[in-house]
């Protein structure tokens, strides 16, 4: 009878690990010994943010979102002066908000979402001046 050793990596919490050193998390793999890179998980990615002028001081707001996990259903945070909005991501990634914003100056805002893993992305910029 022959026995089979099965060996497994366990990862440390960093403050067993000693000063300066930094390795990548590793995982064995499916039963054939060899260590994988363990799935890091990666800030959602806003793009394509823009605010879309129409009349009567109407603005909508669209762009996409990407992450390693899928976004559907991620929530988009739009603030700026006069604006405090959200979208909801859709399976396909885009988001589309409009409201009413009235002013005779550029009004800038911020687009933000935050991954099921709690990160959360960089903020994406847009400029537009208001109709009305």
């Amino acid at each position: 009878m022959t026995r089979r050793t099965r060996l497994l990596l366990c990862a440390l919490e960093s403050r067993y690990a000693p000063g300066g050193f930094d390795p990548v998390p590793q995982l064995a793999g499916p039963g054939d010994g060899v260590a994988v890179k363990a799935a890091m998980n990666v800030a959602p990615v806003i793009s394509d943010f823009r605010a879309i002028v129409g009349p009567n001081g109407q603005v909508t707001f669209t762009g996409r979102v990407s992450d390693d996990t899928p976004v559907a259903g991620y929530v988009v945070r739009i603030t700026g002066p006069g604006v405090d909005l959200s979208a909801i991501v859709l399976r396909d990634g885009t988001f589309s908000v409009t409201t009413v914003v009235n002013g005779s100056t550029d009004v800038t805002v911020a687009a933000h979402t935050t991954d099921s893993g709690g990160l959360k992305s960089d903020p994406a910029y847009t400029t537009f001046l208001p109709s009305g």
